[in-house]
């Protein structure tokens, strides 16, 4: 009887678990504030390149991840563009349809983006709230708090960019983040007024850079320039060429000097008898030698 050995060794863990499988809600900024030129082109426009990057870099991380685009203000209050998708097309042509006016919302905008999140297909995604905060938030630092300790009861993850009016945001925010932070899983990014692109400062915050370390490297297109990362994007490292075999020069031995003063003879042993070549001595011939 054969006894069936079974292997201890550990198995290689599949490069894919380590792949971050989250559902994002952007949240946008669509309030008259939008309009103002101090973050180049104009706020409006600074978000939609930063939306770019965001829902390149989360679907391309991982091919199950799905974003979702939700607008607060723009005169229509909370409207959901885009339902979670992973369609990067759908969520690149949504910006486009926003236009600034009224105030903006925040916690009404989140708990919108917390109810599509609950209603995903995939239960097994992570969740996250990505909130784009250009305007004065108008809601009390205490019910940010409530909120932010709600949605860490949830198991939701927020984001928050704060910038236009980042010194008058900064401490409900930051309380609002120490509020729904689990084992560093949310940020509060400040980009101030100035020459750069706030796609080009999302490159290197925790936004973006945590989809890497979670998932390989990603590529994205998004406009908005070249700091950081180079044309406006996340670039994966390139991959070492592959060393094979087929693309090694063939070599072959030299064939050692025949001793035989007959000469060597390049013939190939045939059925019909032959000459063998021997490398120290004379051939032997197989049709004429002794049984």
């Amino acid at each position: 009887f054969f006894e069936r050995r079974t292997s201890t060794a550990p198995r290689a863990r599949c490069c894919s678990d380590a792949m971050v499988l989250e559902a994002t809600i952007v949240l946008l900024d669509a309030s008259e504030y939008m309009r103002n030129g101090d973050y180049p082109p104009s706020r409006l426009e600074a978000q939609q390149d930063a939306l770019n990057l965001v829902g390149g870099a989360k679907t391309q991380s991982n091919p199950e991840n799905s974003v979702g685009v939700i607008t607060s203000g723009g005169g229509k209050g909370v409207e959901v563009l885009v339902t979670l998708t992973s369609d990067i097309g759908q969520i690149l042509g949504c910006a486009m349809r926003v236009k600034p006016g009224g105030t903006s919302n925040l916690m009404a905008g989140i708990q919108v983006a917390q109810l599509a999140l609950k209603h995903r297909q995939n239960k097994n995604q992570r969740q996250r709230v990505i909130c784009f905060v250009g305007s004065p938030v108008a809601e009390d630092q205490a019910a940010l708090v409530r909120l932010g300790k709600k949605l860490k009861k949830n198991a939701v993850a927020v984001d928050v960019v704060n910038f236009g009016e980042d010194a008058e945001n900064a401490e409900k925010l930051e309380a609002f983040i120490s509020a729904v932070n689990n084992d560093d899983n949310s940020h509060l990014v400040t980009v101030p007024p100035g020459p750069h692109i706030l796609s080009d400062i999302l490159i290197s915050s925790p936004i973006i850079s945590s989809n890497e370390d979670g998932g390989g490297g990603m590529g994205m297109g998004g406009g908005g320039g070249g700091g950081g990362g180079g044309g406006g994007g996340v670039l994966a490292s390139p991959s070492p060429p592959c060393a094979s075999p087929l693309n090694l020069p063939c070599v072959s031995p030299p064939n050692p000097p025949c001793a035989s003063p007959s000469g060597c003879r390049s013939d190939p042993l045939s059925d019909s008898g032959g000459a063998m070549r021997c490398p120290v001595g004379p051939y032997i011939s197989m049709a004429s030698s002794p049984m």
